[in-house]
């Protein structure tokens, strides 16, 4: 029992050890879902656990001063994050669902901005656009007592533009989707770590009646430096300036790398990226397939060699027939590498096959 308890344990570890992206891909999601959990539980504990932890003079209650008009509560930004949502699954999924999550952004962002467009009408003078009415004189150089305004930031820039980064990293899988990640926890950390500072400024705000905004932020260099640094490693790694072998890619004699085969499809065997001996060939170039229309023998059992030519980016073909069937699928591979495969005999007909791990790169086989 503890020899495979420990056997257990060594499979689990290789997949770090010596990484499949398509697994190591299908981490991230439980992965965000236990970090979500761990902050939730947070919360509780803080909820459960607040009380007065302050001794003398009490919090001031929050006043809207005269002449100061907020806007109400708004389910705008959650509609949008919901918009945005479906957005980034259209350009994921492809196909209609980019059209549709295109659609859901731009209605939610219309109402968004037809809100704004009420609270502005109301707080503002009838007959005379753009003065606010009971407005108060410009202060000199603070907020009106009472008033918390927090300073200006970059943070929201930096989180687009790692979000950015993430989705191409969807589309493009690989170290790419590494990169993007880490982008996104980097800016969101960064963005953390001020929002903090401004509650911690607020608190002391209650006691002196004015928020010290600190002038103007300096530029973020250093965080523009690393996710310039991200971007580039991205680049360099998607175009192949930057190699590297690992399980299943081509050595420098261009013969692949054995490795296991998958559980749906038939056993591969070595073959030359520059000769492939197989009755059809399916390359895949600048993530997407090179042959979208090919034809196999029917009635007989053939092979099919997949040539990966993306460096660092994984693929696999799973066949299917017209009810939508598997009949046939390979392993994911990452490229350079070619692999070829023994498929079984397919009934004449109609087939298509598509790329799991990017569903834009679809295909047709006619088996005759």
């Amino acid at each position: 029992m503890i020899e495979e308890l420990v056997n257990g344990i060594v499979d689990w570890s290789q997949q770090f050890i010596v990484p499949d992206w398509g697994e190591l891909v299908g981490l991230i999601p439980l992965a965000l879902a236990a970090l979500g959990l761990l902050y939730l539980a947070w919360i509780v504990y803080r909820f459960a656990t607040a009380g007065p932890t302050r001794r003398g003079r009490r919090r001031l209650a929050p006043v809207t001063p005269a002449g100061i008009h907020m806007p109400g509560p708004s389910f705008a930004p959650l509609l949008a994050a919901v918009g945005a949502f479906f957005l980034v699954f259209g350009v994921v999924a492809g196909g209609i669902w980019l059209a549709v999550g295109a659609l859901i952004l731009v209605v939610t962002l219309l109402y968004w901005g037809r809100e704004e467009m009420r609270n502005f009408d109301h707080a503002t003078v009838p007959g005379q656009a753009g003065v606010a009415a009971g407005a108060l004189p410009a202060p000199a150089g603070t907020p009106p007592v009472g008033v918390h305004i927090p300073p200006p930031s970059f943070r929201p820039l930096l989180v687009a533009i790692a979000a950015t980064m993430l989705v191409a990293g969807l589309v493009l899988g690989g170290w790419v989707l590494l990169f993007g990640f880490a982008a996104v926890v980097l800016t969101l950390l960064g963005w953390l770590w001020d929002a903090r500072k401004e509650y911690a400024a607020t608190e002391r705000a209650d006691a002196t009646g004015h928020l010290d905004l600190g002038g103007a932020p300096a530029w973020p260099i250093a965080t523009f430096a690393v996710l310039a640094i991200l971007v580039a490693l991205g680049i360099a790694v998607t175009s192949g300036i930057l190699g590297g072998s690992s399980e299943g890619t081509a050595t420098a004699s261009g013969a692949p790398v054995a490795s296991a085969p998958a559980g749906g499809g038939g056993a591969p065997t070595e073959a030359p990226s520059t000769a492939v001996d197989a009755d059809v060939v399916i390359t895949a170039s600048g993530i997407q397939w090179v042959e979208t229309a090919i034809t196999a023998p029917a009635g007989t059992p053939f092979t099919l060699a997949l040539d990966n030519q993306d460096n660092g980016v994984p693929h696999d073909v799973v066949i299917s027939d017209g009810s939508g069937n598997v009949v046939f699928e390979t392993e994911i591979i990452t490229g350079p590498t070619v692999k070829v495969y023994d498929v079984p005999a397919l009934p004449a007909g109609q087939y298509s096959f598509v790329c799991t791990v990017h569903p834009n790169m679809t295909g047709t086989v006619t088996a005759q």
